[in-house]
């Protein structure tokens, strides 16, 4: 069954030529949600099989396009409330699996370059975490055959218990085998334009946060990162088992009391003393979650941070509670107080605007 059913990290190929990057691990049994990452463009930079392909990246530029070309891919969801992406599972030409495309590059004697490295890399990551390749895969571009010379290397570890083998053996990787760095400043320097993050956190804040991650950096000369996904019999949540409804946005100071969930995509932190300084002061979000990668690692246990985002409710049987989502806009936000150079006052976070989509992707 899993190799049918979609999950973080796959990629969906449709009948009309584009591919979309799957979110989350739950989805209605008519669609899966995801987001068009790659679309055929006379000009486009990225051949496949022949034919020119472009790639978006920014999440308002991708619902833009949907919206103006293909708008069979954009829908209401009733359980999230709102407008969300997603593949009618009668459009999908093909589910592809990162666990299978490293089968099949791991057998391959025609890799070029950045093929021929992420087969390296992973092949040291099962050797030093002693883990199964089953429990890796190969995603991003390399995924579908569109990638670059200079494209990352996208890599997903599939358990939660997988995942913490993998940051505790990077941790020693990253001190002792030369082929493996933690991002310079000057490396992070383009990531922070590529994520136009200029308005939500100052470079040198970006930097402190970044280079204390073990699971992104560069190998080989290539960027890599690492998606921890949930193994499939961690997943225990159908659709419609939760019903979520947008609140607008907030702001909050708080104390992360649990991390335990960090490193997976999504990724979620548990929060106490939480101080509403924009929003709703009644509407106390018990959580912070996203469904971007590149949240994970990103605060831990124990410190004070700041978050701005979109408030929702999650209600279900057990519970009703709010939750805070960052990463649907460019002035979303989580960070350490300690990370960052002043707290933002009510006043400057109204002037961010909010994204309507329901994000989960990489670039992380």
């Amino acid at each position: 069954m899993s190799k049918t059913r979609a999950r973080e990290g796959d990629f969906v190929e449709t009948s009309d030529g584009l591919f979309f990057d799957v979110k989350g691990l739950v989805h209605p049994r008519d669609r899966i949600i995801a987001y068009l990452r790659y679309y055929p463009h006379s000009r486009g930079a990225r051949l496949r099989q022949g034919k020119r392909y472009a790639k978006v990246y920014d999440l308002i530029q991708r619902n833009r396009l949907l919206r103006d070309k293909w708008p069979q891919y954009l829908y209401y969801d009733d359980m999230q409330g709102r407008q969300l992406q997603g593949v009618p599972k009668a459009s999908v030409l093909r589910l592809h699996k990162p666990e299978l495309r490293l089968i099949s590059l791991l057998n391959s004697r025609h890799k070029d370059v950045l093929e021929n490295r992420a087969a390296k890399l992973v092949t040291i990551l099962s050797r030093e975490f002693e883990l199964p390749l089953a429990s890796f895969g190969v995603s991003g571009s390399v995924l579908v055959g569109l990638h670059r010379p200079e494209s990352d290397i996208d890599i997903v570890v599939y358990g939660t218990n997988a995942a913490r083998r993998v940051r505790e053996a990077m941790l020693a990787l990253l001190e002792q085998d030369k082929q493996f760095h933690r991002y310079s400043a000057h490396g992070l320097k383009k990531i922070y334009l590529k994520r136009a993050l200029q308005n939500a956190i100052r470079f040198n804040d970006f930097v402190k946060q970044e280079q204390r991650k073990v699971l992104q950096g560069d190998f080989l000369d290539s960027d890599y990162f690492i998606r921890c996904v949930k193994d499939w019999q961690e997943v225990t949540e159908s659709y419609g088992d939760v019903r979520y409804r947008p609140m607008g946005r907030c702001g909050i100071s708080a104390e992360i009391s649990d991390d335990t969930e960090s490193l997976l995509s999504p990724c979620r932190y548990s929060l106490e003393r939480v101080h509403v300084f924009a929003g709703k002061a009644s509407l106390k979000p018990q959580e912070v979650v996203s469904f971007r990668g590149r949240f994970a690692e990103q605060v831990r246990v124990g410190e004070r941070v700041i978050a701005q985002g979109r408030l929702e409710t999650v209600q279900c049987r057990e519970s009703h509670y709010c939750r805070l989502v960052v990463g649907e806009a460019r002035t979303d936000i989580l960070k350490g107080t300690n990370q960052v150079s002043s707290r933002p006052s009510a006043a400057s976070y109204g002037k961010s605007s909010p994204v309507s989509l329901f994000s989960r992707d990489v670039l992380h």
